[in-house]
């Protein structure tokens, strides 16, 4: 890609984003996004297929950026189960104040997408080292089958736990209760209880950082 191409693509991108946070994502169009980035009108087509073509790439832009923060966010934390669920609460903390929640709440096959395609490596093997460490209990083989399908439970409770969060309630109550309930590795439920509130309190240490 030209540097001429990237600028201009950075431009799109650029003008979506703040058009995103002025109005929402409701309000978004090729002619108001071609007129903030200073293009022509048919020049976002070179680029993108449509509006939610674009609108998709700034959700992937955002979870890659947050992605790359997060590798070294966790490093003081020495668990490698309270590192994934570090992780899973980052991945709600950014959508949790952000113009695209209500876009994502509508089209949860798109995160799910994003989902796979930028973090899901990262937290699987998380999981593969808390197993390891014995944090997790059980075969590899046997936990990681379980906690694959569990993933999908929790993709889908994703979208429920942003709506809530959407709706005034307070982020870290959410994923408190969204965690506790779903126990993804079949723990004992008080024990799940006090990692969940120490990864919170983490959360806080790392943000105030």
């Amino acid at each position: 890609m030209s540097k001429t191409t990237q600028r201009t693509e950075g431009k799109l991108l650029k003008a979506t984003t703040d058009l995103l946070n002025h109005s929402g994502y409701r309000e978004l169009d090729v002619k108001t996004i071609t007129s903030l980035a200073g293009v022509s009108y048919g020049t976002f087509y070179n680029y993108f297929s449509s509006i939610e073509d674009i609108h998709e790439r700034v959700v992937l832009d955002k979870v890659t950026e947050a992605g790359a923060k997060l590798v070294s966010s966790i490093l003081p934390i020495e668990s490698p189960l309270k590192r994934a669920i570090y992780g899973w609460y980052m991945s709600l903390k950014i959508f949790s104040n952000d113009p695209s929640a209500g876009w994502i709440v509508d089209r949860p096959q798109v995160m799910t997408n994003i989902w796979q395609s930028t973090v899901q490596e990262m937290q699987e093997s998380l999981v593969i080292e808390a197993i390891k460490s014995s944090e997790i209990p059980g075969s590899e083989i046997d936990v990681l089958l379980h906690f694959r399908k569990a993933r999908e439970t929790m993709r889908a409770g994703y979208v429920y736990a942003l709506e809530k969060i959407m709706n005034g309630s307070a982020i870290e109550t959410v994923f408190f209760d969204f965690m506790t309930t779903l126990n993804l590795f079949n723990l004992d439920p008080k024990a799940v209880e006090n990692i969940v509130q120490e990864v919170l309190e983490e959360a806080k240490k790392i943000e105030t950082s």
